[in-house]
């Protein structure tokens, strides 16, 4: 029996810190008591000298008891021997009873520390961002955030399975933390019941769901898709978040399995947007395998289209806005109906610090349900036209997209709208536009077959103007994969006369069998014109992203920056080369040559596909439109085009040349300064040829400012 009592009394202590407490509560009182019972009894005895009433004993017991100076203020003189005794016996009892309460109070506080410094502490907040998982695009993804919520008091919480301590010092080793910014860290995998209330679901209004790397736990994409999916249908199928809603975007490697979640979640979803009237609840979907393919595909015909995407979606310069003109005040109303039933071109050259691209119409999923070309389960879908024909009634439409360098100098430009500007003479500029024959190099080192397939797949769907002639794919000679598997690629590359070839190399032994200047390995090379490196995700051995682990990438940058040098067959044709990086860091560093180098290559693409997800996944979950648009661009309903300047000067605006423009049906987006250098004279090069670098990349500009372009800068423009 005892035993079995001493069992439950040990397994209340073990479970809770207040049954501790409680325990030694009563002990105390207990020991008081008792204590004060013998001191009464010894004094009716005659033992002691002390004398008084019962109750006089209990605080005299409890003086004793929880004061060890009570005893040493008194005389020693004034007590017998008994009294001294018995004293200190009640003290020691209080130092042992006391000084337990004080250790587990001590060490509950340690616990509770800890336990929140692991990720355990439950959070309650209003408006929050919740990120679940923590890859190589978390740290891009909260640059971008930390951009786009500049100025406003914004709570953001990474939920992941790694260690708190962990990530926090990979973030605040890689970033800068701003102070209207509380970031939190809290522990767990998205679809685990705890997750709803650990992270308040209620209360948060925006949930990102990232992919995470593969590693020993997702040890292929379609884990990593799982992981994704889990989360995703967690997340909605919970009380908290049907209850609230919320903008949701999710990252999946593809556009299959995406597709697949949001069929099996539709009922779910259609729950949430009927209880919460809000038809922006239905999540977004980001597939990064299938834009790493177009990002590359639209390189190949685009230099440098890269670095304008990384212009036009970040929170750095000017961006894209969706500019409701519904929801106007009067005031502003009637400064609009100045500009209204003008083309595109028109409404243009009244304004100087803003760009209007287009309008936009939103229209229920149900007013085009005839519709069988194609399928669409989000119930809001956005209709664009960019560059549209003829005039534009606002009346017809629900906004216009602009590009300005903040929201405020739209309503700024409309509100001077009726001001008279001077006359823009129209000018007919030299200008080149890139379209030459493409032969490609496709190098491509311990890269999984799909892949291989989708960038080819994509390539050839980016052939507007079938120039591509012939492209080789480089494989290491490990590799398992032979023509066979390319049979039913080859032959839709040949619907395009596009002419495929495998050709095996040993890429650790390729670029280092020669000395500087490899002039064989260059002259080797070209027949191409365009030099492609894809990587599969170069993961990190120890788990540290913030080390430079992809040095292959960076020593194949370098080394193809070099071909130019004493070879008189590289200048024949413009070149371009592409390549991937692992993580933003490569990212920065190869940004960082391309900076301060000069390139014997027409455009350079250097893809960080981390860095661009997050930009997309950023913008998308401040306005959904955005994701619409961006999706626009990456699949060529509309095309960016780039124009080279073909004399030694222009002077001139950026008016101007807005208005040549117009007469082509497209809008002036930017321009790429440029600055060059002749390789023979600056590198020691048998024969002559230019290298060139960006100075300034220049979107939306302020119009009327002169500018001055010289032979090889570069025009970018929005074209239908």
């Amino acid at each position: 029996m005892f035993k079995y009592l001493k069992y439950k009394f040990d397994q209340a202590l073990e479970k809770s810190f207040l049954n501790l407490a409680i325990f030694l509560f009563g002990i105390s009182l207990l020991g008081i008591v008792l204590f004060s019972l013998i001191f009464y009894f010894l004094f009716l005895i005659g033992v002691i000298s002390i004398d008084g009433v019962f109750g006089k004993f209990i605080w005299m017991t409890f003086a004793y008891f929880i004061d060890v100076g009570t005893i040493s203020g008194e005389a020693y003189s004034d007590n017998t021997t008994a009294d001294k005794v018995f004293k200190i016996l009640i003290t020691i009892f209080g130092i042992i009873v006391f000084s337990s309460f004080i250790g587990i109070i001590s060490q509950a506080l340690s616990n509770r520390i800890e336990e929140l410094r692991e990720g355990k502490g439950y959070i309650s907040e209003k408006d929050h961002t919740i990120i679940f998982n923590f890859s190589k695009k978390t740290i891009p993804l909260l640059n971008e955030l930390f951009k786009s919520y500049e100025g406003e008091k914004k709570t953001i919480v990474i939920c992941s399975e790694h260690e708190i301590k962990d990530i926090s010092v990979k973030i605040e080793s890689a970033t800068n933390i701003p102070k209207n910014i509380n970031l939190i860290y809290r522990k767990g995998y998205g679809w685990q019941k705890k997750i709803p209330a650990l992270l308040d679901f209620e209360g948060a209004s925006n949930f990102i769901i990232l992919k995470p790397d593969q590693n020993d736990e997702y040890q292929s994409e379609n884990d990593c898709d799982n992981e994704v999916g889990k989360t995703l249908t967690s997340l909605i199928t919970s009380k908290d978040y049907q209850n609230t809603g919320g903008n949701i975007v999710a990252e999946f490697s593809s556009k299959q399995k995406q597709v697949l979640y949001e069929v099996f979640n539709l009922e779910n979803i259609n729950s949430v947007i009927e209880k919460t009237k809000n038809k922006k609840n239905h999540p977004l979907f980001v597939e990064s395998e299938d834009i790493r393919a177009k990002i590359i595909s639209q390189a190949v015909f685009n230099p440098d289209i890269v670095e304008i995407y990384d212009e036009l979606f970040s929170f750095e310069g000017s961006e894209i806005y969706f500019f409701n003109t519904k929801d106007l005040n009067s005031k502003m109303k009637s400064k609009l109906k100045k500009i209204n039933n003008k083309t595109i071109f028109e409404i243009n050259s009244i304004f100087d610090h803003i760009i209007c691209l287009g309008s936009y119409n939103i229209k229920d999923h149900d007013s085009i349900k005839d519709r069988k070309d194609f399928v669409l389960f989000d119930p809001e879908v956005l209709w664009v036209d960019l560059i549209p024909d003829g005039q534009i009634n606002f009346n017809e439409i629900d906004g216009l997209i602009f590009i300005a360098n903040n929201k405020q100098k739209i309503f700024d430009e409309i509100e001077h709208c009726d001001e008279k500007k001077d006359d823009i003479k129209l000018i007919e500029p030299k200008l080149d536009e890139f379209g030459h024959k493409i032969r490609i190099a496709l190098f491509v080192e311990d890269v999984s077959e799909n892949r291989i397939k989708k960038i080819l797949h994509n390539i050839k769907e980016t052939n507007k103007l079938k120039n591509v002639e012939f492209i080789r794919v480089f494989l290491d000679e490990s590799n398992t994969i032979t023509s066979e598997n390319f049979t039913e690629t080859n032959n839709y590359l040949r619907s395009d006369n596009i002419e495929l070839e495998l050709y095996s190399i040993d890429y650790n032994n390729w670029s280092h069998e020669q000395l500087y200047p490899y002039t064989g390995l260059s002259e080797m090379l070209n027949e191409f014109n365009c030099y492609i490196f894809a990587y599969d995700d170069i993961a990190d051995e120890d788990d540290n992203i913030n080390n430079v682990k992809d040095n292959k990438v960076i020593d194949n940058y370098v080394l193809f920056s070099n071909f130019d040098i004493s070879n008189e067959g590289f200048k024949k044709t413009p070149r371009s080369f592409i390549t991937e990086v692992g993580a933003f860091k490569s990212k920065d560093i190869l940004e960082r040559y391309k900076r301060n180098s000069f390139s014997p290559y027409f455009g350079v693409d250097i893809i960080d596909i981390n860095t661009l997800i997050s930009k997309i996944i950023s913008s998308s979950s401040l306005d959904k439109n955005n994701k619409k648009l961006i999706d626009l661009f990456l699949d060529l309903s509309f095309n960016i085009k780039t124009y080279t300047v073909n004399e030694d000067k222009i002077e001139t605006s950026f008016c101007e040349l807005e208005k040549y423009f117009a007469t082509e049906k497209q809008i002036l987006l930017g321009l790429i300064d440029y600055d060059f250098k002749d390789v023979q004279k600056s590198f020691k090069s048998l024969c002559s040829m230019p290298r060139r670098k960006i100075s300034d990349i220049i979107i939306n500009p302020d119009q009327r400012k002169k500018l001055i372009l010289n032979k090889g800068d570069r025009i970018i423009t929005l074209s239908n």
